[in-house]
Order: C-alpha cells, then structure tokens, then sequence
C-alpha cells in the first residue's frame, strides 16, 4: 500500500505520516488508534511490536464459552 492509499483510509495527514515514517516524531495516541480502527487485526502488533503476540478477540472467545456450555449440558 502506497502513502496515498494510506492516508485515503485512515485520514492521517500525511505530513504526519512522513514525519513518522522518518522518524521525526513519534505516532500519538489518536493516530494509533485510527490505524487500530483501519486494521483491527493488527492492533496488538502495533501497540506491542511483536510479531508473536495473540490478540485475543472478546466476542469469539465469549461465543466458544456459550457453545462450550452448551455442548456440556448435552
């Protein structure tokens, strides 16, 4: 994906966006969490740096206790 591309999604300015990628100044608050919103499933690694990291997803693991229940009550 390309600088503009980027900017399209996510509305960063991309004089920020720049001035990050050079390391001029580091990412605020507010613009990782509109790259979190843009990308959820990357929102671990950007916050952590780790390629490792399991991002747990509240709803799915809510879900596979109420299936898990009921596969028990069975």
């Amino acid at each position: 994906m390309g600088r503009q591309e980027f900017v399209d999604k996510t509305g960063i300015p991309k004089n920020s966006l720049i001035g990050i990628e050079v390391g001029k100044h580091e990412p605020g608050a507010k613009v990782l969490i509109t790259i979190a919103q843009a990308w959820p499933e990357y929102a671990a690694y950007l916050l952590t740096d780790d390629v490792d990291v399991v991002q747990k997803h509240p709803e799915v693991d809510q879900l596979a206790r109420v299936l898990q229940e009921a596969k028990q009550a069975k």
